[in-house]
């Protein structure tokens, strides 16, 4: 049998390679992936209009 020590840091890493993993498949499995681009869809529409309104705002004040 091959014994090796463990660092606490080894351990960790391992540890939370673990989480992020199940994370991951979570997201794939139970469609989180779907939801995430869609609230992105949202959010870049949101800053894009956001963007217009402050270069029409320049627009005006330059005018």
């Amino acid at each position: 049998m091959i014994y090796r020590n463990w660092s606490l840091l080894s351990s960790t890493v391992v540890i939370w390679r673990g989480v992020a993993t199940a994370g991951l498949a979570g997201i794939f499995v139970f469609g989180g992936k779907e939801k995430f681009q869609e609230y992105m869809s949202h959010e870049g529409e949101r800053l894009r209009q956001h963007e217009r309104a402050m270069i029409e705002a320049n627009r005006t004040k330059l005018s």
